[in-house]
C-alpha cells in the first residue's frame, strides 16, 4: 500500500510536471512564420498595372520573407470579391491583398450593403505607390487649357461632359466641379478603354485617366492634357501644370496602392510581412519600375501610418460621395 500511494503521489507528480511542459514544448515546436508560401491576391486581372507590381513586390519580398509567393487574381465587384476571399481564408497572415482607395475608402461610402467594414476587418500592412490623374481633353477639343475648359462649364452648366469609369474618379471630378463653381455633364463608362476612345473621338469633352494609362495617348497626340491633379507637376509630363497652379489651389487627388491582411492575423505575422514588404520596396528594382514603367511614385507608409492616411482619405471623401447619385442601396 504504501509504494502504491507513492506511485500515486509520483503520477500527480509527473502529471502536474507534464501538464507545465507541455505548453511550452507546444510553443517550442510551433513552426515560425512565415513556413509556408505566401499568397497575394490582386482583386484586377492578370496583366493590369496592379497586377504587375504586385507580382514584383512578390518576388522581390520572397527573400525577405525566407519563403516562396504567389499571386492569385480575384477580380469583380469593385474589389469585393478578393476581400471576400481574404477574409475566408485563414487569418494567419498567409493571404496578403492588395489594396486600393476602392476597397479602403470609396466602397463603403458608396455601398450601404457591403459585406465588410475595412476599419474592423482589414489590417493595413503597408503601402506601395501612388500615381496622380490628368484632366485630359481630346486632340480636336476646343479647350487648350484648364481654364478655357472651366470657363465653357461656368458660363453654359452641363454643356462641358465629364467621362468617369469608377467612383473614385466620379468622387475626384466632383472635387474639381464643387472647387471651380461649375457643373459638368457627368457620363458614366464602365472601363477607361471606353473613356479613351470617346474622347479620341469627340463624344465627350473632358476625362480624368491614371497618368500611366494616359502618357501613350499624350505622346501620340491622341489626347490633350489640362492639368495633373498631384500637388506637384509629374516629372513626365513636366510642362503640364498642376490643377493648384490653374486656379484651385486646394486639389489634389492621388490614387494609392497598397497591401493589408484581416485584422485578425497575429500582431507578429503582421509585423513580420510589414518589414519584408518595405524592404522590399526599398530596393532600387521596384523604384526604377514605379517611376519609370508606372509612371507613377513610389509611396512607402507602414501600417500605422497608411491606417492614417486612410482615415483621413475617408474623412474627406464622405461628404462628396454623398453629394451624387452613387450610392448602391
Amino acid at each position: 500500500m504504501k509504494h502504491l500511494k507513492t506511485l500515486r503521489l509520483l503520477g500527480v507528480t509527473l502529471a502536474s510536471l507534464m501538464a507545465f511542459a507541455l505548453p511550452q514544448h507546444a510553443a517550442q515546436a510551433a513552426d515560425p512564420f512565415p513556413s509556408h508560401p505566401v499568397r497575394f491576391i490582386v482583386p484586377l486581372g492578370p496583366g493590369s498595372g496592379s497586377d504587375t507590381v504586385t507580382r514584383l513586390v512578390a518576388k522581390l519580398a520572397t527573400p525577405e520573407l525566407g519563403q516562396s509567393t504567389f499571386v492569385e487574381n480575384k477580380p469583380g465587384g469593385d474589389a469585393v470579391l478578393a476581400v471576400q476571399g481574404l477574409l475566408a481564408s485563414p487569418a494567419d497572415g498567409y493571404s496578403v491583398l492588395m489594396l486600393s482607395p476602392s476597397s479602403m475608402v470609396i466602397n463603403p461610402l458608396v455601398n450601404d450593403s457591403l459585406s465588410y467594414d475595412p476599419q474592423k476587418d482589414l489590417r493595413p500592412v503597408a503601402t506601395m505607390l501612388r500615381s496622380a490623374a490628368v484632366l485630359v481633353t481630346g486632340a480636336n477639343s476646343p479647350y487648350k487649357t484648364f481654364a478655357e475648359a472651366m470657363n465653357a462649364a461656368r458660363k453654359a452648366p452641363k454643356t462641358v461632359s465629364m467621362a468617369s469609369y469608377s467612383h473614385h474618379y466620379r468622387i475626384g471630378s466632383l472635387m474639381m466641379q464643387n472647387a471651380a463653381g461649375v457643373e459638368f455633364n457627368y457620363i458614366p463608362y464602365k472601363s477607361p478603354s471606353q473613356v479613351q476612345t470617346d474622347l479620341m473621338g469627340g463624344q465627350v469633352d473632358l476625362a480624368l485617366l491614371d497618368i500611366g494609362g494616359a502618357l501613350p495617348l499624350i505622346a501620340a497626340g491622341k489626347v490633350r492634357p489640362l492639368a495633373v491633379t498631384g500637388k506637384e507637376r509629374h516629372p513626365k509630363l513636366a510642362s503640364v501644370p498642376t490643377v493648384r497652379e490653374s486656379g484651385l489651389p486646394d486639389y489634389d487627388l492621388y490614387v494609392w496602392i497598397g497591401f493589408g491582411v484581416s485584422s485578425k492575423v497575429p500582431d507578429a505575422a503582421a509585423k513580420t510581412l510589414e518589414t519584408a514588404l518595405l524592404k522590399a520596396m526599398a530596393q532600387p528594382e521596384f523604384k526604377t519600375y514605379v517611376t519609370e514603367m508606372a509612371g507613377a511614385e513610389v509611396y512607402t507608409l507602414p501600417g500605422k501610418e497608411m491606417g492614417a492616411m486612410i482615415a483621413s482619405e475617408t474623412a474627406r471623401y464622405k461628404a462628396l460621395a454623398r453629394q451624387v447619385d452613387i450610392v448602391q442601396r
